[in-house]
């Protein structure tokens, strides 16, 4: 960008998905002098248009984002704390340490539970693919957290002391996870499932996203004209601050956008692991050498954030809702993809940024600890117990050419026409949203697409007026 400063220029289309294929086209005018130019760009990256980022000059670390973790002036202090049960199990790295919180025994060396159970590592999957019957008893275990207090005072930990902005960033948020996923265990008639994650890829090639299944009263809810949580599981959900409903405020931030394949793909199978862990925000001093690429983890992330946005749209409110949940699972699930991919199990435990306070604050060091999550440090989260122990992953949803079927009612199988590109699977939309381009494919739930917008299935039945007309005998005959 800094060469092209001195030119007058905007996105008057930021970007469109071509429905058959799966890149998108940027179109861009460049006013110079008394004239206009328009660039056209294709790329598999961005449904919006987003830059390489800048680092911050020395002279401005006093009046910048570095290292600063904004909470409003007006903000009414609640201290963040743990139990003194949660501080003595919830830092466990395997099951057995772990197994009094959940009530058990140690017998022959595994975790047995009251039920006579055998506890196992978590398993986390995506949202959409799990059956409505552990969907709603995660919900359920979920709202019981929430109206006993434990859900909003786990959420001030991330709320006062979240890490951005540098290599800790997905350290701190995957031991935040894990802690808060113990919690749920508890509370579930099966402690087996773990967190669902939210892959927003499926969302990403949508023509309108927020209108996605996901954001329907069946699943994370829909919202009113101010962008309130109208209903769905976790309607009415008083956030930290005191307001009744999270909010959500879609299209308020023009950089916001889904994760998508393409970028997944280059992140996990990225030979630089700066673009997992490096320092996203670092100072001009930094003398690491790497691009601050858009494509990177944590910038990506922000995008989703951004896209969402209300609550989300800033570190501070984004635990209020429970998408911040959700989607930090995937990030989570990124990052472990990333690990097993290009680290063998030394590096996994080993490779991190160098520690130098002419990049990045100190809690970002590989040796520092973690802010509310003592007594963990940095390091201790590239441990490989997390998913040796605790918990695992489920593959995402996925179809191919021989098997047009993504295992859940609520996604389809989309098969370009290129036969040289794969088929992916997508989520299907409510009742009411965009479909254009997709006529010819069952992407509305419980409807069809019906001149661009999904219609549902009762109002498509004919009228009986109509089924009659077909055996009135026309009096002219």
């Amino acid at each position: 960008m800094t060469s092209l400063q001195h030119l007058e220029f905007s996105q008057f289309i930021l970007a469109f998905f071509l429905p058959f294929c799966s890149s998108f086209l940027t179109v861009t005018e460049y006013r110079v002098g008394n004239r206009t130019y328009v660039e056209k760009f294709y790329q598999p990256w961005f449904r919006k248009m987003h830059y390489d980022h800048d680092r911050i000059e020395e002279s401005e670390k006093a009046t910048s984002a570095f290292g600063k973790h904004f909470v409003p002036e007006d903000d009414v202090f609640v201290k963040p704390d743990w139990t003194p049960r949660d501080a003595k199990y919830l830092a466990c790295m395997n099951r057995q340490c772990v197994c009094p919180y959940f009530d058990g025994k140690i017998i022959d060396g595994e975790c047995r539970l009251p039920s006579g159970k055998i506890l196992k590592k978590a398993h986390r999957q995506e949202l959409r693919s799990l059956s409505d019957e552990h969907r709603k008893q995660i919900e359920g275990a979920w709202n019981v957290m929430k109206s006993s207090g434990v859900y909003n005072r786990l959420g001030r930990v991330h709320k006062y002391s979240g890490v951005h902005s540098g290599p800790a960033f997905v350290l701190w948020h995957r031991e935040f996870l894990k802690r808060l996923e113990l919690v749920l265990r508890t509370l579930l008639p099966d402690p087996d499932f773990g967190i669902p994650y939210w892959d927003s890829t499926l969302d990403a090639m949508l023509p309108s996203p927020k209108d996605s299944i996901i954001f329907s009263e069946l699943f994370l809810g829909e919202v009113d004209e101010e962008g309130l949580v109208k209903n769905g599981p976790y309607h009415n959900w008083e956030t930290m601050e005191g307001r009744a409903q999270i909010k959500r405020k879609f299209d308020d931030d023009v950089s916001g956008e889904m994760l998508n394949n393409a970028r997944v793909d280059w992140l996990v199978n990225n030979h630089d692991y700066n673009m997992i862990l490096g320092a996203s925000m670092p100072l001009s001093t930094c003398p690491m050498n790497h691009t601050l690429d858009a494509r990177m983890l944590e910038y990506s992330h922000d995008y989703v954030h951004f896209f969402v946005s209300g609550d989300m749209s800033r570190s501070f409110s984004s635990s209020n809702d429970i998408v911040f949940v959700y989607h930090h699972s995937m990030v989570d699930w990124i990052f472990e993809r990333y690990r097993q991919n290009m680290q063998d199990r030394k590096q996994r435990e080993t490779e991190y940024p160098p520690s130098d306070d002419r990049c990045f604050p100190n809690w970002h060091n590989f040796d520092n600890d973690m802010p509310l999550l003592q007594p963990m440090k940095n390091r201790d989260a590239l441990s490989n117990a997390y998913t040796d122990n605790l918990y695992e992953f489920a593959e995402r949803p996925t179809c191919s050419r021989e098997h047009r079927n993504c295992d859940s009612k609520y996604l389809f199988c989309f098969v370009p026409e290129d036969v040289e590109e794969p088929p992916y699977c997508m989520s299907k939309v409510k009742i009411g949203g965009n479909c254009t381009g997709f006529s010819e494919y069952p992407i509305c739930f419980q409807g069809k697409c019906i001149e661009d917008r999904c219609v549902k299935l009762d109002s498509l039945e004919e009228p009986v007026w109509a089924k009659l007309r077909k055996f009135v005998i026309p009096l002219n005959m």
